[in-house]
């Protein structure tokens, strides 16, 4: 069977990229693969699409093709409204951002589209959030791939009888990033963190919904008890001036590296090395996060808000933080972070993790889900091409 996959590639800075290039570089020998990384390159006409939609401008050729020909449609963000934005707004186009929210919800997409365009305040910039202008993708596409069960409740909810694979997003081990354990200690020392040192890591693109105004007061928190051995290192580049500001007000600067932008494998490396990994998200479009599916697979303690897809992380790995007011889970990451610093962090469940992997969440399982569907889709023969909306296959547990 012939399957071409629509995605941005590496070196694109995108994680959905990475995530193609790690799931679908090996053991589909069985299948005749193809990507499709750009507008203008080539696709076949009798291969089945599977589009990996995102939520920025790096999959703008993906959102036109898909709904020019549909297909396979893989869910990473649960909105394409950002993308919608860029792709209409920025470029001065009101028309075309009416036209889109008037065909994902109606006259009411369009009255606030037009709201939005006349900057009037019944306008809220969490309708961003709320409406994900999915609806025409679900709609028409053959079959629907996401990476969480609150994604798959979603995905239903706009379109019953969709037919939907709950797929999730995969935990690199370090074996697999091909990281040395040695790592740790040259990160370290790199960086000049003191052994006696908890190393926080915030990794990705530092945007507002990543909440480093929450993981700075939580270390406000910490100093204030009189934890001060850490070392919180930011790798990713600044995406707003704002977060940046804050950044630069914490009171002892000595205690943050801001590395940038990082290549892969500096990536897997500041992951080795880290003591705990905050990654947080709110507001929050269900996105998967390769953030915190690396720092379970790499055996790390992940701390991330209990909502959407980050309630499926395996509580064995993972500290959930309950939704409040600022102060409430600003306490929270700090006890987490306190804990960690006076080297009473709760350990890992390894025979725990191991599990999650091997049946659930490791690159061995999550090629297996994805060859199981493309077998069925084989199986199927042409109607997976002409008519795969009758085909019922649920991959991943209920």
């Amino acid at each position: 069977m012939k399957i071409d996959i629509w995605s941005p590639l590496p070196p694109v800075p995108s994680g959905i990229a990475h995530y193609t290039q790690q799931v679908f570089s090996t053991g589909f020998d069985n299948f005749d693969i193809q990507f499709v990384d750009r507008a203008e390159a080539p696709f076949r006409s009798d291969a089945v699409p599977i589009y990996q939609l995102g939520n920025n401008p790096y999959h703008e050729f993906i959102y036109l093709a898909a709904l020019d020909r549909p297909g396979i449609v893989e869910i990473h963000d649960f909105s394409v409204h950002h993308l919608v934005t860029e792709m209409t707004l920025a470029k001065g186009d009101k028309t075309a951002y009416e036209y889109v929210l008037g065909k994902a919800a109606g006259e009411r997409g369009i009255s606030l589209a037009q709201k939005r365009g006349q900057k009037k305040p019944e306008y809220h910039p969490q309708l961003q959030f709320e409406m994900p202008l999915l609806e025409p993708f679900i709609r028409d596409a053959y079959h629907v791939i996401v990476h969480s069960r609150w994604a798959r409740q979603r995905t239903k909810m706009i379109r019953r009888d969709a037919p939907v694979s709950m797929i999730p997003h995969f935990c690199q081990t370090p074996e697999e990033s091909g990281v040395s354990a040695d790592a740790l200690g040259v990160v370290r020392k790199r960086l000049n963190i003191a052994d006696d040192e908890a190393m926080i890591l915030c990794a990705g693109f530092v945007t507002p919904p990543k909440r480093i105004d929450l993981v700075l007061k939580a270390l406000e928190r910490c100093r204030e008890a009189g934890d001060t051995t850490f070392r919180l290192v930011i790798a990713g580049e600044v995406m707003d001036p704002g977060v940046l500001r804050l950044i630069q007000k914490f009171p002892d600067q000595s205690r943050i590296s801001m590395l940038g932008y990082t290549d892969e494998k500096q990536f897997d490396e500041l992951f080795m090395a880290a003591d705990i990994v905050p990654a947080l998200r709110w507001p929050s479009v269900g996105e998967s996060s390769g953030v915190a599916s690396r720092a379970v697979g790499f055996g790390k303690r992940t701390l991330a808000f209990n909502l959407k897809a980050f309630a499926d992380l395996p509580k064995a790995c993972a500290d959930l933080i309950s939704l409040g007011s600022d102060e409430d889970m600003a306490a929270q990451i700090a006890a987490a972070f306190s804990e960690q610093i006076r080297g009473q962090g709760r350990a890992v469940d390894q025979s725990a993790l191991e599990l999650y992997l091997s049946e659930e969440a490791g690159l061995g399982a999550v090629r297996q889900k994805y060859r199981q569907l493309f077998e069925h889709i084989a199986d199927v023969g042409q109607q997976a091409v002409t008519d795969m909306r009758q085909t019922q296959l649920s991959v991943g547990k209920e």
